[in-house]
Order: structure tokens, then C-alpha cells, then sequence
């Protein structure tokens, strides 16, 4: 599995001469694993990151890619923003399949009608809502998302875990597949203003593990979901956008986490590799980097823990 990170900075794009390493496109990153479909791309948000991710995506394919799966944490604009400036939106040939959250009757459809519409955008989503496909999440953490290469899908919880029990087959277009040619994506709600997901990556074959957590605000302890969430984890990119000073002299409350606190769950749940993302908008390098030497100074003295801060256009690679 690889995860190649297009946006890691939050709250909006940002481009100046000092935030250059880190880069400044909000949050869109790219999951590659065997069991996504030939010519389909896994995508989780579409920050203005999935600009140039749709740039790569039709170079890498030479014009074959067929359909687009996004996995929203959210509907806050910093997660949206690049879905209605892409090239790929607005391929015919190129199907979308929109998955997010849905709160107070507004998912993915309601999402592009509120956002795409003249006099605030310049093309009418009815001009290209033929391609769209939109899946609501209503309840994250009683639902689970099949990925094999002939389908993605979305089951309850329990009859997941009924076929994992028994070891059983998973029936897809009147075919039988055992479980270990899934990749099965798991969902947490996070700590943060309106409804929002957070997605652990399950390889059943090799049983490597990847969660993205975003947009999430530090608690005083840990609750028993959220430990399962992330425990074992091979990667963990997780929201750290304040240091702890900044979080408590002005950003409490506002739904995002610090590097300590990532840290402390990453320990506590026995995850490898932590990496720091969606980076403040006025972070420059070099505070990004002190918020990665401040994650990096909060570990324990025996931890073994590897801390990164996430940077636009890395590929991440959680070898089997």
C-alpha cells in the first residue's frame, strides 16, 4: 500500500517563499493498493490538492483512468475546494463516486448543488451530474467500505463481522471472494465541528494497516473506539496543525489537534510510523518543523515511534 499526499495544509491554500518544503495545497491524498480496480483511483478529500493529483492521475493512465472514488472526512470548503477545479471533473468519460458524511440532510449530493451552482460557480453541476454517483455515510462507525478490484461497497458493521467470524465469502456481482482480497476501510467519527470521518485502511491479505485522522481536537483521554480505531496501525497521519502553546493561548475549541497529543495516541496504540498533517496556514517551514521537533521531544524515552511531518507530493509506502 502507498499513500501519496497531493494537500497537507489546512483551513486554506496557502503559497509563499517560506512555506515551500512543506508546500501549501489543502488536504487530498491518494491511496494505492492492489485491490483498487484497474483505471480507478482512490482518492480521501478533495482539497485543492486534487488539482494536480487529476493532472497526474490522466498522465499516469495516458487517458484511461475510467472512475474517481473520493472518501470525504467532511464537507468544510479546505476538504472540497479542488472537486470543482480538476480537470477530471469534467471528463464525461471519467465517472465520480462521492462518499461522505451525512448530517442535517446535507451529503454528498446536497454537498455539489449547494457548492456548484451559478452565481458562485460558473457551471451548473446539472451540466455534469450524469457522472456523479454520491453514497451516504449516515452512520461511520456501524457502516464499513469493501474495496476489491471488481467493486467498492458499503456494508453495515455487523454483517462485516459476521462474514469475519465465520470466515465466509463476500458476494459481489453473483460471484464469490474470500475476505483476503479486501481491502476493508473502517470509520471513527473525530472530534471536530460538524460530522467527520476518519478512515482506517485494512489490508486483509498482508495485514498492514493505514488510519488517516484529520480534523480532530485533542481530549483528555482516549475513548475505547478510538484506540481500536488506531490501534496497530503501520501509519497514522493525524491532524497536529497547532503547537501546544498556540492550541492553548488562542485555539481551543476550533476542532484540531497538536503534536503531543498525536503522539500519545500513536504510543498508546502501538503505531510505527506517525505522520504530522493539515499544517496552519500561517505555519512556515520552520514552524512546521518545530511542531514535528515538539512531536519528536514528547515521546517516551523507550518508544520506538517514527515522526514525520507530512509534505505536499510525498508518497508514503507501508511495505507488506
Amino acid at each position: 500500500m502507498k499513500i501519496q499526499l497531493y494537500g497537507t495544509r489546512g483551513s486554506v491554500p496557502v503559497f509563499n517563499p517560506k512555506s515551500v518544503k512543506y508546500g501549501g495545497n489543502t488536504t487530498c491524498l491518494r491511496i494505492i493498493a492492489d485491490q483498487i480496480p484497474n483505471n480507478h483511483a482512490l482518492v480521501i478529500d478533495a482539497g485543492s490538492g486534487f488539482i494536480p493529483m487529476g493532472n497526474d492521475l490522466l498522465n499516469e493512465t495516458e487517458g484511461k483512468l475510467t472512475q474517481t472514488t473520493i472518501l470525504f472526512t467532511h464537507w468544510h470548503n479546505d476538504h472540497t475546494l479542488g472537486l470543482f477545479l480538476s480537470p477530471i471533473t469534467y471528463f464525461k468519460s471519467i465517472k465520480m463516486k462521492l462518499m461522505g458524511p451525512s448530517e442535517n440532510n446535507i451529503g454528498p449530493k446536497e454537498m455539489m448543488e449547494d457548492m456548484m451552482r451559478p452565481p458562485y460557480f460558473p457551471i451548473d453541476v446539472r451540466e455534469v451530474r450524469s457522472k456523479f454517483e454520491y453514497i451516504n455515510i449516515d452512520t461511520p462507525q456501524a457502516q464499513v467500505i469493501l474495496i476489491h478490484p471488481k467493486a467498492i461497497q458499503l456494508i453495515d458493521l455487523d454483517v462485516y463481522e459476521t462474514i469475519e467470524i465465520n470466515d465466509d465469502t463476500i458476494e459481489i456481482e453473483n460471484e464469490l471472494y474470500p475476505l483476503n482480497e479486501f481491502l476493508v476501510v473502517k470509520m471513527h467519527r473525530a472530534k471536530h465541528p460538524d460530522k467527520t470521518i476518519s478512515f482506517r485502511f485494512e489490508d486483509k491479505k498482508t495485514g498492514k494497516v493505514f488510519v488517516f485522522l484529520t480534523d480532530n481536537e485533542n481530549e483528555d483521554g482516549f475513548s475505547g473506539h478510538l484506540k481500536k480505531h488506531v490501534q496497530g496501525a503501520d501509519l497514522l497521519i493525524m491532524d497536529a496543525q497547532y503547537s501546544r502553546e498556540k492550541y492553548i493561548k488562542h485555539t481551543v475549541g476550533y476542532g484540531h489537534g497538536t503534536p503531543d497529543y498525536a503522539v500519545r495516541l500513536a504510543e498508546k496504540c502501538a503505531v510505527k510510523r506517525l505522520g504530522l498533517t493539515h499544517h496552519d496556514p500561517t505555519s512556515e517551514d520552520t514552524d512546521v518543523d518545530q511542531i514535528m521537533m515538539e512531536g519528536i521531544k514528547a515521546k517516551s524515552a523507550d518508544s520506538d515511534l517514527q515522526i514525520f511531518a507530512c509534505a505536499d507530493y510525498m508518497t508514503v509506502e507501508i511495505k507488506n
